[in-house]
Order: structure tokens, then C-alpha cells, then sequence
């Protein structure tokens, strides 16, 4: 019961957060759509789509609490289950970080003039853990009990590898690619400095908190401390594709 109880007040407290965050989500938006109005079609709706998914997920994860502490309140035996609109949640989230890497995927192969080799490693990296995240939520979805969620960690350590290398072969991919690009020390070298940096500094978002879910899955994976930074993490992903 301790342990139920403990999951549920990190629920609470993941869900408190991604609303903050969820706020910088709104901001980045509007501020994309506001700054680049003659950006194409394509990448509009691709933000537009990431956005409605990020909405679906915080909306999800809600709902769950909902139920956790209105509609099941007292009842221990079903709050001891997984609910089925976090597991739905947990699909977005693996969805969404693919389709970011994906599109960073094709940003780098531009950027590289065409390079199939980095891209190809960096797509391949991406599918795994979309594999590894739809393994999470296929076990979760046959054993939905909190307290089985560490029996088997190799779905979870697989997505974290997974992410964790493909989000850093991005992020130092795109650093050589600026770096590469510096002419000099004026306007553009200055300007190619601060993508550097900024691309480094967005990266570690995401990359501090797959690492944060990782280690309290494997540390505490009965209180749930996990929770907080995966559900936060389709907002770290969306709010880092939309700064650079």
C-alpha cells in the first residue's frame, strides 16, 4: 500500500510539472508560428501535429491522476494498476521523441550535404527506441500491476541507450556541423558560436532526463520517482526541437 501511495503522489507531482512545462510549450508555439509565417507547409503541420500530440499526452496523464485520487479514490486494489490512459500516454511520449530525432535526422543529412552514413546511424538509433518504448508499453499493457514495473528492465534500459546515444550523435553532429561551417570571427562566426552553444544546451535537456528516468527506475522503481521526468519527457523533446 505504502509503495501504491508512492506512485501516486510522484503521479501528482509529474503531472503539476508537465503543466509548467506545458506552458513553455505554448510559448515556444506561438512564438514559431509568430517569427517564421513563411516557413513551409510541411514543417508547420509537423509542429502543429507535435504540439496536438503534446497537448493529447498532458491531458492523459491527467486524467489518469484524475481517476487515481476522484474516481477510484480509497480503492487500493485498482489503484494498483496502471492506468489505461497512462499507458496511452506512454505511447505519445515514444512517438513524439521519434519523430523529433527523426526530423533532426533530416535536418543533419541537409546540413551535412547528404551524409547517409551519420543520418543512417542516427534514424536506426531512433527506430530502437521507438521499439524499446512500444516494448514498455506492450508490458505494461499485459502486466499493468505498479509493482511489476521492475521485474524486467530491458525494455526500459534499451529505450534509454537507445535515446541517450542517438540524442548525443545529434547534438555533436550538429556541433562539427557548425563548428565546420565558422568562417571566422564576425557576424556569422558569432552567430554559428551561439547555435553551438545553444544546440549543446537544448540537447542536455532532453539528455538529463532520460538519464534522471533511468537511474530512478533502477535505483526506486517501487515509490515511482520515475514518473516525474518521463512524463515530463515528451515536453523536454518538443520544447528542444522548438528553440533551435
Amino acid at each position: 500500500m505504502n509503495d501504491t501511495l508512492s506512485v501516486l503522489a510522484s503521479h501528482f507531482i509529474g503531472v503539476i510539472i508537465s503543466s509548467m512545462f506545458y506552458g513553455f510549450t505554448l510559448a515556444q508555439t506561438w512564438r514559431y508560428f509568430r517569427t517564421y509565417p513563411k516557413d513551409r507547409s510541411s514543417m508547420k503541420a509537423l509542429v502543429a501535429f507535435l504540439w496536438a500530440l503534446d497537448t493529447a499526452q498532458l491531458a492523459l496523464v491527467a486524467a489518469s491522476i484524475y481517476h487515481y485520487t476522484i474516481v477510484w479514490q480509497g480503492d487500493i486494489t485498482i489503484s494498483s494498476h496502471v492506468s489505461k490512459t497512462f499507458e496511452a500516454s506512454m505511447g505519445i511520449t515514444s512517438v513524439m521523441a521519434f519523430l523529433v530525432q527523426l526530423t533532426y535526422a533530416h535536418r543533419i543529412w541537409r546540413l551535412s550535404f547528404g551524409n547517409i552514413l551519420v543520418t543512417f546511424f542516427i534514424v536506426l538509433l531512433a527506430l530502437a527506441a521507438l521499439g524499446s518504448g512500444a516494448a514498455m508499453v506492450v508490458k505494461t499493457v499485459r502486466d499493468p500491476l505498479w509493482d511489476s514495473t521492475h521485474v524486467s528492465n530491458l525494455p526500459a534500459s534499451s529505450f534509454y541507450l537507445s535515446s541517450m546515444a542517438c540524442d548525443f550523435l545529434i547534438a555533436a553532429t550538429q556541433v562539427y556541423l557548425f563548428h565546420k561551417s565558422r568562417t571566422g570571427i564576425g557576424r556569422l562566426g558569432g552567430l554559428i558560436t551561439r547555435l553551438t552553444v545553444l544546440v549543446v544546451n537544448v540537447g542536455l535537456i532532453t539528455t538529463v532526463d532520460v538519464t534522471l528516468f533511468f537511474i530512478l527506475f533502477l535505483v526506486c522503481p517501487h515509490n515511482g520517482a520515475f514518473l516525474v521526468p518521463y512524463i515530463l519527457m515528451s515536453h523536454c523533446y518538443l520544447n528542444s526541437f522548438l528553440s533551435v
